[in-house]
Formats: C-alpha cells, structure tokens, sequence
C-alpha cells in the first residue's frame, strides 16, 4: 500500500540522524526538490559533505554518494530503512568495498578524529569470543609497517537506542588503489618485475605481523592493495606500493586450537589460497607463506595455484593437500626461474618446507638487488624440489672458493648453480651485502689493529 512507502520527512529524519546530511542542507535541498525525490537526491549530490574540511586537498567526493543513494531509492521501492546501511556509530558509510564470510567493509569516514578509514563489520555472538577478540584487537593497534594497512581501533556496534550489540566495527587504514585481484581480472598475468617489487614488501609485513604473535589468516589477492600507477603505463616497479589489508580474520599464532578436544573446528580463509593445515584450523605463520605464494601465482599466471569446478571446498582441500606444487614456468615461461623456483617453496605441503617469512624476505630481496636473467636463457634451469630445512637440495651448485662461502653465508635460493654462476665481481657484492659477511670483515680488521698495537 502506497501510505507504507516512506516520506521525503523521514528520510530527512533519517539522513540527519545518521549525519549524512545537515539540517540546513536537507532544508536546501528539499526547497528545491518541490517534494521530487531525483531532484531531491541531485541537490544533496550536489554540495560537498559537512565532514568535508578541505585541508586533504581538493577532492570530488560528493556530498551523497551512490552507495548512499542506493540505499536511499531501494527504501522508496520498498526495501528496508536505510539507517543502518548509512551509518555505524561514529562511521558514515560511503561505499560497500566488499562482502565476505567474516562481514562486509566499507569505505567510511570516521568523524573523529575526522579520516577516511576501511570499516569491517564482525559479529562475536559469546562473552568468551568478544573477550578473546578485544584481546587480539587491542594487540593488533601495536602492528605498524608500511606493508600492512594499520589497525585504528575497534567497538561494539550500538543499535538505535544506543545499546550494545554482538557486532563489532573494526576501522582500518583506508588504502586507494586497486587490490591485485581486480588488477589481475582487468589485465591479466602482470609484469614479473612488479610481482617481485610486491612480493618484497608483502614479505617485510608479514616478517613484522609474524613477530608480533599474529597470523593474518587471509591473505589473498583482494587483501592485497596495490597504490600507483599500474604496470604498462611507463611506471617501474619503484613507482608504487603494495599493502596487506583486511585483519577481520587474524588470530595470536599462540591461539592454535587445532585438534584440541572438544574444540569445533571452523575454517577460516579462502578456498583457492588456504594452506593445507588450514583446513584442520591449525594456525601457524607458515599458513600465511603459503597463501602469499598462491597470490604471487595469481598475479604472475592469471589465476590461483588450482582451479576447481564450482569451487568445491572438498576437492579444494585435496588439492592444497595432495596435487602437485605448480610450476609458474609451465603457465608464463616469462616468470624468471628464481623466482618460480620461490613461489614453489611458499607453496610447499610440509609447513617446514616452505621456510619462514624472514626466510623467504631475505631470499626475495636478494631477487632484487641482483635481478634475474632473461627467462629465454634459463629454460634449462634445474629446479630446486621442496625439501626439508637444512637437507641437501637436488642441484649441483658452484664450487671453489666463492662456492663455498655462498654455501656458508647465502640462502639455498641465491646461490649459483653450477655452470650458471653470474661474473665474480657480482658474486662478492652478493657476499658483501649479507650482514655476517660485513660483521666478520669488521671483526678481522679490529684484530688486526690489535695485534699491530700489541707486539708494537
């Protein structure tokens, strides 16, 4: 019945409550409207938004936003009251960003302080849930790192009369930029160079969510925020940034509850990116090595380590757990064979195979400052089958002298193979940037000078 339908009154009620709008924006603009609820809406869009100070620079953020307006014109067809949709709390909502098994997140603005945040929306339906998240919430406002998009803060949802709810909002940095999924979908397999310079920072925030006690959980192309200009436009890899967002789903490494008695145990992660100990819910940081390296995958082939029919949870947790590692190479012989060789670690079954996050940073950034040969030269290239830690790898590397001190002071992913070694020059520098190498030369010029002063 049409007197079921709302009135342009209440929408002003409800705009105003939820500080969309001012008062004296709404009596604007409904002046003009002549109770039409497009113009209406048009004159809103029209004037900048109160929170707006100008002192972020010049913007074109609308003063309604089509997020908003939607919710509003699906009210007037007869969908539900809007309020909810529109505001959190201290959080007006702009845009929807996304919507996944732990809650939506929302592009947001956070009155005060007065800042553009990403806000996820959580439910902890037990008094011991909600404890255990405050506790891991207030840990996670500790991480901060230029590869991770840093935690601002966390509250319990209120519901209209202010009461709390089983709902949490967690803001979030708001990064802009597209996340790799949606660059991958547009583009296709992206440029190697770019996917080593991501990799590397990727690492470095993993290296420092890992020593803080956490593991993220969820790592995957769509947390994976890209800033800058995109790859193919004249930019180099330097030229832009990549972060990892979204800690809805992370957990204290110390939390692992897996196989503990009595514990029911709920996957938590995405199906095409989960490590095989995921799917018992164990909770280990080499879960999150993994997870990168199906990401890397992604964005150098096009498409996630397995691909399985209707995304059969099953057939997927076979896969991770039982397929063979893929080769990089075999889909894109572009991908240089270092670095297919890395991901194929990350994306080791034995969560001691893969290597540590440290590990693997230290092996990536050796990537980067002696980047890797034409990929048509190396199509030969033995490669390094996973392997326990510390056992002998299936390659022949280079001998002698300077074989021996990489044996000694270089991870097993940047030391020459036989026959393929870079010039000597090359391999010193390589040496002269490892730390114990620098220590131990310092070290040896100290007790030179000592013993020249001692038997002067």
């Amino acid at each position: 019945m049409a007197d079921e339908f709302p009135t342009l009154d209440e929408l002003g009620e409800v705009l105003t409550a939820a500080r969309v709008v001012s008062a004296a924006r709404w009596k604007r603009a409904a002046a003009r409207a002549n109770g039409d609820l497009t113009r209406l809406l048009n004159a809103l869009a029209a004037e900048p938004p109160e929170w707006w100070s100008g002192s972020e620079g010049a913007t074109d953020e609308p003063g309604l936003t089509d997020y908003q307006r939607g919710a509003i014109e699906l009210w007037f067809e007869g969908g539900p009251n809007p309020a909810k949709a529109l505001a959190l709390n201290q959080f007006v909502l702009l845009d929807q960003l996304g919507q996944g098994g732990q809650g939506a997140v929302f592009r947001a603005r956070q009155l005060n302080p007065s800042r553009f945040v990403a806000v996820k929306v959580l439910t902890q339906p037990t008094d011991a849930a909600r404890a255990r998240f405050e506790q891991e919430a207030r840990a996670m406002m500790k991480v901060r790192h230029p590869g991770v998009a840093r935690f601002y803060l966390y509250e319990r949802v209120r519901d209209a009369e202010g009461l709390p709810t089983d709902q949490y909002a967690l803001a979030m940095e708001f990064v802009p930029g597209t996340n790799l999924h949606q660059m991958v979908q547009a583009r296709g397999a992206l440029p190697w160079q770019f996917v080593l310079h991501w990799a590397t920072e990727l690492l470095r925030g993993l290296v420092h969510i890992h020593e803080n006690g956490f593991v993220h959980r969820d790592v995957k192309p769509a947390n994976v925020m890209i800033s800058g200009p995109p790859p193919g436009t004249g930019s180099k890899p330097r030229d832009t940034i990549a972060k990892l967002l979204d800690f809805g789903a992370a957990k204290l490494a110390s939390a692992d509850t897996g196989g503990a008695t009595g514990t029911k145990r709920v996957f938590v992660g995405t199906r095409e990116y989960a490590a095989p100990e995921q799917w018992d819910e164990r909770i280990v940081p080499e879960s999150d090595v993994y997870a990168l390296g199906g990401t890397l995958f992604y964005a150098l082939i096009g498409r996630p380590p397995f691909q399985i029919e209707g995304r059969d949870a099953v057939a997927y947790m076979r896969a991770h757990a039982e397929a063979p590692v893929p080769d990089p190479r075999e889909h894109n012989p572009k991908v240089p064979e270092p670095l297919a060789r890395l991901v194929r670690q990350m994306l080791a079954k034995g969560t001691t195979t893969r290597g540590t996050a440290a590990e693997l940073l230290e092996a990536f950034e050796g990537l980067q400052a002696r980047p890797p040969a034409d990929p048509k030269s190396e199509r030969g290239a033995t490669a390094v089958k996973p392997g326990p830690r510390g056992a002998k790898p299936d390659v022949e590397y280079a001998g002698g002298l300077l074989g021996a001190l990489e044996g000694l002071f270089l991870p097993a992913a940047l030391r020459p193979v036989a026959g393929k070694e870079p010039p000597a020059g090359e391999r010193v520098a390589a040496l002269l940037r490892r730390p114990p190498v620098l220590v131990g030369i310092v070290g040896f010029f100290v007790a030179l000078v000592l013993l020249v002063r001692f038997f002067k």
